[in-house]
């Protein structure tokens, strides 16, 4: 027990000796909270259905250059953000929901490493073994990673690219020197790093376009100005590890090219940028949409950012220099871009605030280092309190979280159409999005869709044993009364996510 107890103490104190041992327990944390966090999960809400339903279409078809959802092309993003789930789903005919967020949760785990090592280069490893665990229980960043979307990827890469840059940069003798300097063993260090700068800059761009590429490079170039560095800039644009960022991009661009025209790019830019301009696009929102939650949404651990700021800059605070003082300047330029470049932006969404969670946790270690110098009886603590907060995570989603989003999913709606067990015709009627990536998820193919006046006027095969998903129009008397008529009866209703209308099976095999 005593034993136990001093290698407890000592546990953030001593990472020069064993190094291994803070990456070890950090992965194992990260892992075992991601993985209960998704644990009888099913698909819920309105990104996660759609987003594996393209994703099922890219394993089924093997086309991995187009997104699409129920044979529809599906612009939005480009393809990478899927591949990973594509690829897990093409191990399973028919997978289950578990099998699917896997590499969500495999790439949220990622980010919290490479954040960790972000904070490891710049500020030491305690610092940055703090902001691993400080991110990894972010209620906003599990949430982040529960669910299909594109945006576990964008924020991955984009941590990588990061990462790559400050290696390379903490690498060079003297910063970002030209290719032709610092030959030997270091100088290939630095060519590696700056080359895992571009490739990560690249993955994130092909995950979600424009702001993948937007954040990294914006973050890099403000820093080095911040820093009074400016050949850096010019140095770092025009090493030959650039072209590691235009040629997977160009690969991309060549193979929708060859393949299916240029339309399909055009049409991919013409969607990054319009969400970007237009007052128009989708979760259009004012420009202070994000002034509030972009403190609300990292919490509890904004807490430590206050502490930070209020050392820093407070009616009380040290003349001396704050120590961590390029990870300070690092983590606030990463966060500043973020925050500004989302509120520039017309479409908003809280989800969008992703990539300022992993600098917020290294500005929030920066806060608790300090915390625990001037209260030294915290240090004994720690880890009892990161038990707590596992258990307190762990137990809300199990108990309440999952059992909560478990009643939004579609799975019993088309568990219900295939218990029809017949080779006639299915239809979906009215579907959003939503239903038809669920639709392509669960019965692993793509099924017709009908408007509400096709049925009405009998545009259909209607042979017995046909199947009609009639989303949103359960309360439709007229279209209801007219299938009945016809002698189709009700086999499943369901309500959906929020308060939008239900989704209701009919068929009329006897």
């Amino acid at each position: 027990m005593l034993k136990d107890r001093v290698w407890l103490q000592s546990f953030f104190e001593d990472f020069g000796k064993k190094p291994s041992r803070a990456w070890l327990v950090l992965l194992i944390f990260t892992l075992a909270l991601q993985i209960l966090s998704i644990w009888n999960l099913e698909l819920s809400g309105r990104d996660s259905p759609r987003v594996a339903g393209i994703a099922r279409e890219m394993a089924v078809t093997s086309n991995y250059l187009i997104p699409r959802l129920n044979g529809e092309d599906f612009l939005e993003y480009p393809p990478l953000g899927y591949w990973p789930i594509a690829l897990t789903l093409s191990m399973s005919e028919k997978p289950p929901d578990f099998l699917a967020l896997l590499p969500i949760i495999l790439l949220g785990t990622g980010t919290v490493l490479i954040t960790f090592l972000i904070g490891k280069e710049l500020a030491g490893e305690r610092i940055g073994l703090m902001a691993g665990f400080i991110l990894s229980t972010m209620p906003a960043f599990i949430s982040y990673h529960r669910h299909f979307r594109v945006d576990p990827a964008l924020l991955f890469f984009i941590t990588l690219s990061l990462y790559g840059f400050v290696a390379g940069y903490n690498a060079s003798p003297s910063p970002l020197p030209s290719p032709l300097e610092g030959e030997g063993k270091v100088g290939g260090k630095r060519v590696l790093f700056i080359a895992l700068f571009y490739l990560g800059m690249a993955g994130a761009f092909l995950s979600k376009g424009i702001i993948g590429a937007a954040i990294p490079l914006g973050t890099v170039v403000v820093f080095l100005i911040i820093k009074k560095d400016l050949t850096a800039i010019i140095k770092l644009l025009l090493r030959p590890e650039f072209l590691l960022f235009l040629l997977p991009v160009l690969l991309w661009v060549v193979g929708v090219w060859r393949f299916e025209g240029l339309d399909i790019i055009k049409e991919v830019i013409r969607q990054s940028l319009w969400r970007f301009l237009s007052p128009s696009a989708d979760h259009a929102k004012p420009f202070y949409y994000y002034f509030t939650r972009v403190f609300l949404t990292p919490m509890p651990w904004t807490l430590l950012l206050l502490v930070l700021l209020w050392y820093r800059w407070g009616p009380t605070h040290s003349k001396e220099p704050l120590p961590h003082g390029t990870l300070l300047r690092f983590a606030l330029v990463w966060s500043l871009i973020v925050f500004v470049g989302l509120s520039l932006a017309s479409a908003k969404r809280t989800l969008y605030l992703g990539p300022i969670y992993p600098p917020f946790a290294l500005l929030a270690a920066i806060g608790w280092d300090r915390i625990r110098e001037k209260f030294p009886g915290l240090k004994r603590r720690e880890l009892y309190g990161l038990l707590v907060m596992f258990l307190v995570i762990i137990g809300a989603h199990l108990l309440f979280i999952i059992p909560s989003e478990r009643k939004e999913s579609l799975r019993a709606v088309f568990e219900a159409v295939s218990s029809q067990r017949t080779d006639s015709p299915i239809y979906l009627v009215n579907p959003s999005e939503t239903t038809r990536g669920a639709s392509f998820f669960y019965l692993g193919k793509r099924i017709p869709v009908l408007n509400e006046q096709d049925l009405l006027l009998g545009k259909f095969e209607d042979l017995p044993g046909t199947t009609l998903v009639i989303d949103s129009l359960c309360d439709d008397n007229q279209l209801l009364s007219n299938l009945r008529s016809k002698g189709y009866s009700l086999i499943l209703q369901k309500k959906k996510y929020g308060k939008e209308a239900g989704i209701c099976v009919y068929s009329n095999s006897s």
